[in-house]
């Protein structure tokens, strides 16, 4: 498509056009962000569980709840957890199957957030040449017309 000769119609339906990578971007931004505190929600099961290997049973501990905050808890099986595997659905694993299971979930939403990473650029792009195209038949519209 020519610059010179967008249409205003053209012009019109690059603006929609914008408007909706727009959109995506921001529900693409949205879905990263939760992304992210998944992986932080992660990573504080693996320190936690990491933590937890060593103790033995009947010793008192603080167990983080979120936001900062634990409680007290006796340890009574402190080389098993149980563990949300999706759906609602937990099961107890061994400490090492833990670990093994959430860092495969880790590196799973890692590479989801690489793609959304990658998805959102691509948007960004695509927005950045509506940008540059509509400029560059702005200017074509204001320059001054040649007398032959």
């Amino acid at each position: 498509m020519s610059d010179e000769t967008l249409t205003q119609r053209q012009i019109q339906e690059l603006a929609v056009r914008h408007q909706q990578y727009q959109y995506q971007a921001e529900s693409i931004a949205q879905q990263m962000n939760m992304v992210q505190l998944t992986i932080k929600d992660v990573e504080t099961a693996l320190t936690t569980i990491t933590g937890l290997k060593d103790e033995t049973a009947g010793k008192e501990t603080l167990v983080p709840i979120g936001f900062g905050s634990f409680v007290k808890a006796t340890l009574i099986n402190p080389d098993r957890v149980v563990i949300g595997v999706g759906s609602g659905v937990s099961v107890e694993k061994k400490i090492d199957d833990a670990k093994v299971f959430l860092e495969k979930r880790k590196d799973d939403l890692v590479k989801y957030h690489e793609k959304l990473n990658e998805a959102i650029s691509k948007i960004a792009q695509e927005m950045q040449n509506i940008e540059k195209l509509v400029q560059r038949f702005e200017q074509s519209q204001k320059q001054p017309m040649r007398a032959e």
